[in-house]
This record gives structure tokens, sequence and C-alpha cells, in this order.
């Protein structure tokens, strides 16, 4: 038999407590009981009786010694345990085994692999049996003791399946409230990239329409200017609503210009790609920069939460294209689908002297940073850098993933530009 050099308090962490806390009481019980067979054995008198009472308490310290040893090593313990199990078959005194050994087959089963405390519990089965066998007359202890055995070992298996039940219980409770968080954080993460989209984008068109006001001077531009400034403002303010919505937990509808917003997929359904590049190209016009844009219609089946990341990242784009692109400078949009890829292109005119969009070499703002995260969420990736003179964002997702056919290529979708 392949003995355990585990301690029993360390072997099995899920039944251990269990296990250290019986094999103490156990102790205690069995300590009291060693200490009575002494105390007998030093009042008596009689030189038979004293050989009697002093065999009792050799198999006694025996067993003792096999069930303390349990605190330092398994092996060790079950090595001493067969021994006073021997002791007791050659010297006829098994009283004190009716406890002991039950008792060390309990918490080896408890606490050790299954393997081993069957094995034990076979051993202490033919050491029952075997005592039958020297001695028939003793033919009433198999009677008791197997019983006891029996009991010992299937009880203490069922409280070991017990236990590592609870702690498997425990473990997927905790993995479950780790996985609830990661899903609060990931939720958080969203909708403050929601939120910078939303801001930044609406308050820079509304920063960059009333400077060209101020600085007019022609009471036309200004009040073209203060047209967008008034559209743009509304779009921010329903965009904000509804994700103040989303973060309500009864969720109510709000009333935005006489119409009511109910969820977010309301607002969602206006998130897409088609309609971006339109309303975006439209504002980067209005704004002086002349922009050409080329679409692939068949992009308006593609999911509506693959449509939001991508009319995210172009307005996130188009952004960067108010805060820093010459006033004049020349866009370019472009939603394809080239092969198996979903692609979204946004580039515009740098001048000669320009090496970057605003941003220092391996420097990028938290809006690319979203953006990228956005494409990632949907094993896409997303790029920015200097193309042949133009700073190009390139947005790409994988075709088939989404449920868009392979093989489909921008020129045979009937395009369109302006």
């Amino acid at each position: 038999m392949k003995l355990s050099r585990s301690p029993l308090t360390v072997n099995e962490p899920s039944s251990a407590p269990l296990g250290r806390t019986i094999l103490l009481i156990a102790s205690g019980i069995v300590a009291l009981l060693l200490v009575t067979d002494v105390v007998s054995l030093l009042s008596e008198s009689d030189p038979a009786e004293l050989r009697v009472r002093a065999t009792e308490v050799m198999v006694s310290g025996a067993f003792t010694l096999a069930l303390g040893l349990l605190w330092v090593r398994t092996r060790i313990a079950v090595v001493a345990s067969v021994l006073a199990m021997i002791l007791a078959l050659l010297v006829g005194k098994y009283l004190f085994s009716l406890l002991v050994v039950p008792l060390l087959l309990g918490l080896v089963t408890l606490t050790q692999a299954r393997k081993f405390s069957l094995r034990y519990f076979c051993l202490t089965l033919a050491w029952s049996i075997s005592i039958v066998v020297v001695r028939s007359y003793d033919v009433g202890f198999i009677i008791i003791m197997i019983p006891l055995l029996s009991a010992a070992y299937f009880v203490a298996l069922f409280a070991r399946k017990y236990q590592e039940q609870r702690e498997a219980d425990r473990k997927r409770i905790e993995d479950l409230r780790i996985k609830q968080q990661e899903a609060v954080d990931a939720e958080r993460k969203a909708i403050a990239r929601d939120l910078h989209d939303i801001v930044a984008h609406d308050i820079t068109v509304i920063s960059m329409q009333a400077k060209a006001a101020g600085f007019s001077g022609d009471p036309a531009v200004a009040q073209a200017a203060l047209k967008v400034i008034g559209a743009t403002s509304r779009e921010a303010l329903q965009d904000l609503r509804v994700m103040l919505n989303v973060l309500r937990k009864d969720g109510p509808a709000t009333r935005v210009d006489g119409s009511l917003v109910d969820s977010a997929g309301n607002a969602a359904s206006s998130l897409e790609i088609l309609i971006g590049v339109e309303v975006f190209a439209e504002r980067l016009m209005d704004l002086g920069h002349p922009t050409e844009t080329k679409v692939d219609p068949k992009l308006a089946s593609l999911p509506q939460s693959a449509q939001t990341a991508l009319y995210r990242v172009l307005q996130e784009s188009t952004t960067n294209i108010v805060k820093h692109a010459e006033p004049d400078a020349p866009c370019r949009i472009e939603a394809l689908v080239v092969g198996n890829r979903i692609w979204l292109e946004i580039a515009n005119t740098l001048p000669r002297l320009s090496t970057d969009q605003g941003f220092g070499d391996g420097e990028h703002s938290s809006g690319i940073v979203g953006m990228a995260d956005r494409m990632a969420t949907f094993g896409g990736t997303l790029s920015a850098q200097r193309v042949r003179g133009d700073w190009v964002v390139r947005a790409e997702l994988p075709a088939s993933t989404l449920g868009m056919s392979k093989g489909h290529h921008a020129a045979q979708s009937g395009g369109q530009s302006s």
C-alpha cells in the first residue's frame, strides 16, 4: 500500500478543518481512557492482574500514539496503527481498538486520497477477520468491528464529499462574484467611452462653430454656425438623456423634443454606420473640409452592436479631424467590405511639415484607446498613422464572425460617393 507523507492538517484544504476538530476531540477522549488504564494499573496489587493491566496499557498506549501521530504525518500514524493492531492480535486485547481503529479509519478517509483510504479500510477489515482466524472464540469481535469500520469509512466518505461540494460551491460563488465585478467594470468602461464620444465630438463641433461665428464678421456665416450649434447641442442632450435612462434602475422614459426615448435601443437604432457616414461627412463639409465618401450598402445588415462600434470610431475620428486638421483639409470616409474584412477608413490630408494628427510618437489620446477597445471587442483591429501624406484611421472587423459573407468586394457593391 502506497502511504501518504502529508500531515493530516494540510493534505485536504476543504476537509482539514473538520478533520482537525474530530482529531482534537478524539485525542482528548483516547488520552483520558489511557490515563484511566494507567491509574487502574497503578492501583492493582495482584501480580496476575497487574500483568493483564500492563498488557492493556501497552496496547492502549500503542493505539493512542498512532492517533496522536496523525498530527505529524499520516504515513507514520498508519504504520504505528498497523503495529498496534498486530500487538492487539498477539496479546488478545481488542477493547481499546473498538474505539481507536474506526476513528483512525474515519480521519484517514476524511483527509487523504480516496485510493489510499480504501486500501486502509481493506487493511482494517483484514485485521478484524484475522482475529477470528487466530482466535475463533472471539467471533463476537468481528460482528461488532466490521459494522463499526464500515460506518466510519462511509460516513467519513460522505462528510468528505459534502465538504468538497461546499468548497466547490464557495469557489463557484467567488468566480461568479469576480465575473460580475468584471462585467460591472466593463460596463463602466463602455459608459465612459460613450460619454467621451458624445461630449468630445459634440462640444468640439460647437466650439469650432462658435469660433467661426465670432471671427467671420458675416451675419450669414454666423447664422449658419448658430444653426449647427443648436442641432449639435440637441443631439448631445438626447444622447446624454438616453444614457442616463440606461443608468437608472427603474428605466423610465424621458421626453426629448416631444418624443419618448424609453430605452437605449431607440437611440442605438440611429447609430447606423451608413447614416453615420452621411451625417459626419456633412458636418465636415459644413466646417470647410471637402469630403469624399464611399460606402457598401451591405453594411446595413451588420449587427447593431457592431454598427454602433463603427459609428463611435467614425465619430471620434471626425472629432480629431476637426481638432487637429487644417481648416480646409480634404477628407475621405470609406465603409466597405473588402474580402473577408469590414473596413472603415477615415483620412485627412496633413500639412507637409506635420508627421501626425496632434499626437507625439507612441502617444495616443483616450479616444484612440477607446476606439481600439471597441474593435478588440469584436476581434478587430484599429490603426492610426501617417500614410503618404494623409492621417489615416483604419478600423477592421472580421466579416465572417459578424454574419457577413466572404468574398464581397467594394467594387461589386455599387458604392456611393460624394
